[in-house]
């Protein structure tokens, strides 16, 4: 029996009467629809978004239409208020007409809610599909962005809320779940790889990734992977490629194989010129054994450097902790705290004490750091407190006021080399030597023999964990094409040149490259005739009838040369910020065209794997108390569009 063809749905589909099977026209799949149309809508529900809206969207006239036909039993009921009819009938995508018949079947006494809200601004408008999108686009953000449940448009505060927006209407969430978010992840996922097609066809642009492994508190383990590479416009970009669950075991050979699965997916397992991560020994090896080039994270090594150092100090820090938590699990303690820093001052904004995180960095300076602030009001509280608490002597009191201007540069360096918005990999040299400088001249201090000895571990720690640190040629690199530091913050003048020497190589090899590649000389015999007697001959044999570019050594240490004689870059701005050597780059890559390409391959290289701790960060949020059923692939979907829809 054939099917008539009047709806929307058939102009994406070619009958087959023989065997019952309708061809997709869009991707030339085919389904049954010997029974139902169900599956063809589902293939474009899953396949082409935009032609299901279509469908989905005709379908709503449809209903509208049936609605307005009065029957019999609506007949007998008392006319609605104004502007009813005009109202949009829910019309979610996965909605059926079976469910909407049976909404009308029932006699309505009253109209909607909505009906009422639109009443006090007048008739309820349509609105138009692009409009609903919009909105739709936004109202995506919630669960994005701000880590609410799907839930939240079942709440009947969320729909009282949304009652207000003239003539739209919520999609349910099985379809924010199941469709809209799939969509635009999706389609996120195809913008990205065109921009990342730029890497791949660009010799010179290169992809530095960060990577670490987390456990949450599902106690389910996942991955994160994140690239980040200078486009042609010489802007730093960062995408998160992968956040997905890894429920192996975690050896060596197994991440080795979910981070070639994940950059063999993009497409750019060959175009990776640096690894970051911690410094366990199963990722360091799985990388290694892959053939990338590996750095173990500044900012988790110099962690560890600090708390090695303080493990001399640990009675003495265990007394601060024992305050602290006790002020965290007493409120009647906390309160006497709070009331005794607005005394004096009741304007005063009272702080709390910090407590010590042993996996988070810098955590035991801002403990110390809060609880020498707050010493008067702890030592005023702690006298009233009918408790058994650590008495802190007045010789611990000075030794956590030294503790504090100790680890105060090495908070400092964390932060400054934390950031993923601009080149960290040029400032591991530069912080390595200002740290060491840092502790000479804490050791001039007139500190106590317990702290001089925390320096001087401090001082052994950083000479042994970043020994060699300038032997370094991709670090050594970076900052060369630093323009606010170059070759001057070179410790070891022999590493500095010998930086120089291989620059001055790589620049040769682009230069020999880009003459390999260019066009041949077009023939004589379209030239004119040698006139002996012309005064442009005469003048071509004074100068040379060729114009002598040099060969490509000397052209490299030309250019070389001419960018180390050129003023540097100063380090802050006239707002104290730190200037940024990717404009300064921008500006000036005419003038210094091959290091400007090699700047491209080099500029992306971070220090620390600090965009991993984020997408961390992130993904505990992600999977909260109102969120504990997300499945491990819409955790994945949610923090892939959460890092990599952020700019827009």
């Amino acid at each position: 029996m054939s099917r008539s063809n009047a709806s929307v749905l058939w102009d994406f589909f070619t009958k087959d009467t023989t065997t019952m099977k309708a061809k997709c026209t869009l991707c030339g799949d085919f389904y049954s629809y010997k029974t139902t149309t169900g599956n063809l809508k589902s293939h474009l529900r899953k396949r082409h978004l935009d032609a299901y809206e279509r469908v989905a969207s005709h379908q709503g006239v449809i209903l509208r239409e049936m609605r307005s036909t009065p029957t019999a039993e609506s007949a007998s009921q008392p006319p609605t208020t104004a502007g009813a009819s005009s109202i949009t009938p829910p019309a979610d995508v996965t909605g059926s007409i079976h469910q909407f018949s049976q909404t009308t079947a029932a006699p309505r006494a009253a109209p909607y809610p909505q009906q009422q809200r639109m009443d006090r601004y007048g008739t309820a408008r349509k609105i138009s599909a692009d409009q609903k999108k919009k909105i739709d686009r936004d109202l995506l953000d919630l669960f994005i962005e701000g880590y609410q449940p799907f839930s939240i448009v079942e709440e009947r505060a969320f729909k009282k809320f949304a009652s207000w927006i003239p003539g739209y209407v919520l999609p349910s969430r099985q379809t924010i779940s199941n469709i809209m978010i799939p969509a635009l992840y999706e389609q996120t996922k195809e913008k990205i790889k065109v921009e990342l097609n730029l890497i791949r066809s660009n010799d010179h642009i290169k992809l530095c990734i960060t990577t670490d492994l987390w456990t949450s508190r599902a106690n389910e383990s996942y991955i994160a992977v994140t690239g980040h590479f200078i486009t042609e416009q010489y802007e730093l970009k960062s995408i998160l490629m992968q956040c997905s669950i890894f429920d192996e075991a975690h050896t060596s050979a197994n991440i080795q194989e979910k981070l070639l699965s994940i950059t063999n997916e993009w497409g750019l397992r060959y175009k990776i010129n640096f690894v970051i991560s911690d410094n366990a020994a199963n990722i360091q090896k799985a990388i290694s054994e892959i053939g990338w080039k590996h750095y173990g994270c500044y900012g988790h090594s110099l962690n560890l450097v600090v708390q090695d150092a303080i493990k001399m100090i640990a009675i003495n820090l265990e007394k601060i902790k024992k305050i602290v938590r006790h002020f965290k699990t007493s409120s009647s303690a906390l309160e006497k705290l709070l009331k005794a820093q607005t005394i004096e001052n009741p304007n005063n904004i009272p702080k709390r004490l910090i407590q010590e995180v042993p996996t988070r960095w810098n955590s035991t300076y801002y403990m110390i750091n809060r609880f020498v602030e707050l010493k008067d009001f702890i030592r005023a509280t702690v006298a009233v407190i009918d408790k058994n608490l650590p008495i802190i002597t007045n010789e611990e009191w000075q030794l956590f006021e030294e503790l504090k201007k100790i680890l105060k540069p090495f908070d400092d360096a964390t932060r400054s080399l934390s950031g993923e918005k601009y080149m960290t990999g040029s400032a591991v040299i530069v912080m390595t030597r200002c740290l060491l400088t840092a502790c000479e001249k804490l050791l001039l201090e007139n500190f106590s023999p317990v702290a001089i000895t925390v320096v001087r571990d401090l001082k052994e720690g950083l000479k042994t964990r970043f020994a060699g640190v300038e032997k370094s040629r991709t670090f050594a690199i970076c900052t060369f094409l630093d323009p606010r530091y170059k070759m001057t913050v070179f410790s070891d003048q022999n590493e500095a040149q010998n930086t120089k020497k291989r620059v001055q190589e790589m620049v040769m090899d682009i230069i020999c490259s880009e003459s390999s590649h260019q066009e041949p000389v077009a023939s004589s015999s379209n030239q004119q005739p040698y006139d002996p007697f012309s005064p442009w001959s005469i003048l071509c044999d004074i100068v040379g009838t060729q114009h002598t570019v040099g060969t490509p050594l000397s052209r490299s240490i030309k250019e070389v040369d001419t960018y180390l004689s050129d003023e540097m870059l100063q380090l802050f701005d006239e707002q104290r910020k730190w200037n940024c050597p990717l404009k300064w780059w921008k500006n000036h890559r005419f003038t210094y065209p091959h290091l400007a390409k090699l700047y491209m391959s080099y500029g992306n290289i971070l220090a620390t794997s600090v965009p991993c701790e984020r997408i961390f960060s992130k993904t505990g949020l992600t999977i909260n108390e109102r969120r504990t059923r997300l499945t491990s692939k819409k955790v994945a979907q949610l923090m892939f569009l959460n890092v990599n829809l952020q700019d827009n």
